[in-house]
């Protein structure tokens, strides 16, 4: 059926759906919580706390989007501050208010009762306001946009830093004094400067012994590791760790012939291939898929450090736990990383268990990586 519109006419509707006059413009973007963005990613420099941000936000809450010049003085009572403020006791908000004021982003513009209110005309027009002027906030822009992004490259180099001590304390913890070690791995958990960590770093290459190579590459210190691991484990059915074909399960066959607490698995089997599917996460990280449990045992290796393990406890847990046991026990704790608060004391209470009794590391490893709510001592073992 044809259409009662004429054809010009179709054609001069279809014009004006494609007239970009009649596009819907792009807001611009607020002034005020730009501004706000900034202060919370520089807010250590300038010596703020969490909640001077939320007082923050609940001053600009009262500011006109406009951001007018004139219209930047806030005369809300502290009974309307504390309600946008999330219902923070009024103590803290006129602490909060004073220490915002000293560290120069707001000024107080008092009345004569020391109450804040707007005085206007007969046209409505205000002619005083006496209350909270957030003008200097505004006249700082350029000077926060730039110390944000000194945060983002301090955060950045930070960053960096300690990933390089966590490299040193992992490859030469044996090389390093007890005390300057305690000290390195303190500072992994406090908010240090970028100098502070390479002053650090520094004193950490001048206490190691000068040798022909000053660090060892990951792959070496697997390779001697697992090659002195198994010298001392007597089987009768030799594991292949390097198949290429089929990866064999970790049975409780011949179980007499392992040597106590190296035995992988007492009453479940695992494969590689469900080894990987359990931990998603460490499996994420691998440069190439898993295929045998050299491969895994590899990649738990290579996952030691990013948890916060030292080379020591690695080497402790295996010599309890045998390759395999201490394998799992760290790609379990790699997957329970956001249940575990401490990785190391975790691990370490693990290879304690098991040098001191028989345990079944497959079922460890399926409790670890299975998702659940835990309660908060859950995660303890006795």
């Amino acid at each position: 059926m044809s259409s009662p519109v004429q054809r010009h006419v179709r054609r001069t509707n279809s014009s004006y759906l494609n007239d970009r006059s009649n596009v819907t413009p792009v807001k611009a973007e607020d002034a005020r919580w730009s501004l706000l963005d900034l202060v919370r990613r520089c807010r250590k420099p300038l010596g703020l706390r969490d909640r001077d941000v939320a007082v923050l936000r609940g001053l600009l809450s009262f500011v006109p989007q406009s951001a007018d010049p004139n219209s930047l003085v806030v005369f809300a009572s502290n009974r309307a501050l504390i309600e946008r403020c999330d219902g923070i006791d009024e103590r803290t908000l006129r602490r909060r208010l004073t220490n915002l004021k000293a560290n120069g982003l707001l000024a107080r513009k008092s009345s004569p009762n020391g109450k804040r209110y707007r005085v206007q005309d007969e046209c409505a027009e205000a002619k005083l306001t006496y209350g909270i002027d957030l003008a200097p906030l505004f006249a700082i822009r350029d000077h926060l946009i730039a110390l944000a992004e000194e945060c983002s490259r301090e955060e950045i180099r930070c960053k960096a830093l300690r990933s390089v001590i966590r490299d040193i304390l992992y490859h030469r913890a044996a090389t390093i004094q007890p005390a300057l070690h305690d000290l390195a791995c303190r500072s992994l958990r406090r908010s240090l400067s970028s100098d502070q960590l390479a002053g650090l770093i520094q004193e950490l290459q001048e206490n190691l012994p000068q040798t022909g190579a000053e660090t060892s590459s990951v792959a070496d210190a697997v390779t001697v590791s697992d090659r002195q691991n198994d010298r001392h484990i007597q089987k009768s059915k030799k594991e292949n760790y390097e198949s290429e074909v089929a990866p064999e399960k970790v049975s409780t066959a011949n179980r007499t012939s392992y040597p106590r607490s190296t035995d992988v698995g007492q009453t479940n089997d695992i494969t590689v291939s469900e080894c990987m599917a359990l931990a998603k996460n460490a499996a994420s990280f691998a440069s190439v898929t898993a295929k045998d449990w050299g491969d895994v045992i590899r990649l738990s290796d290579t996952l030691a450090p990013a948890i916060g393990l030292a080379r020591t406890d690695v080497e402790t847990a295996r010599k309890a736990m045998g390759a395999l046991g201490s394998a799992l026990a760290i790609l379990g704790i790699t997957e329970a990383f956001d249940r575990i608060r401490q990785p190391r004391a975790y691990l370490q209470a693990l290879t304690n268990r098991a040098a001191s009794e028989s345990m079944d590391f497959v079922r460890m490893f399926r409790s670890l990586t299975t998702c659940r709510a835990p309660s908060a001592r859950s995660m303890t073992i006795a």
